[in-house]
């Protein structure tokens, strides 16, 4: 003997509504959208603060090569800072420019432009007209004469700044 059994499917009464009402949706809309700004306010003066980084080191390492150039050349080079045109250039001691090693032509660097843009010179310690002169054996001068303990070199967006040391031609870079 079998039994039939019967299935019957009734419908169920919904009374378990899951989801989120439309106030939350929003809430969790307005808080990702302040949490977003705020990470790209951090992104921006980050990378800000990296071309400043990168900007410095650059012109840091262009004064090592200019010194550089001096003692293995046996020939005097300056590095002229020209902080109305916001540039840097590199010349031997004849007056005509140092040859760029890194794409060629003169070694003449603009900032505020293309990958550097917004860095400025904000200020240069020289008082010799922004020249910085370095002897063939690498001493620098300034104004022509040595001096004593350190020199500022130049100024980045009153943030950083290159030093050198007059009786070493040590060459460091310093936050303001």
């Amino acid at each position: 003997n079998m039994k039939m059994f019967k299935i019957q499917f009734l419908p169920r009464k919904v009374t378990d509504q899951s989801g989120f009402t439309l106030t939350e949706v929003i809430v969790v809309l307005v808080i990702t959208g302040i949490l977003s700004s705020v990470a790209l306010a951090k992104f921006s003066d980050t990378h800000v603060k990296i071309q400043y980084e990168t900007m410095i080191k650059k012109i840091a390492s262009d004064v090592r090569y200019a010194q550089h150039l001096a003692m293995t050349r046996g020939m005097g080079t300056s590095l002229h800072i020209n902080q109305t045109n916001n540039l840097y250039y590199l010349k031997w001691a004849d007056g005509t420019y140092i040859q760029n090693p890194v794409g060629g032509g003169d070694f003449i660097m603009q900032l505020g432009v293309g990958m550097f843009n917004g860095v400025t010179i904000t200020s240069e310690g020289f008082t010799n007209g922004g020249v910085l002169d370095f002897d063939k054996s690498g001493t620098p001068l300034n104004g022509g004469a040595t001096f004593p303990g350190n020199l500022i070199l130049v100024t980045l967006n009153d943030t950083k700044k290159i030093l050198i040391t007059g009786d070493t031609g040590l060459v460091t870079v310093e936050d303001l």
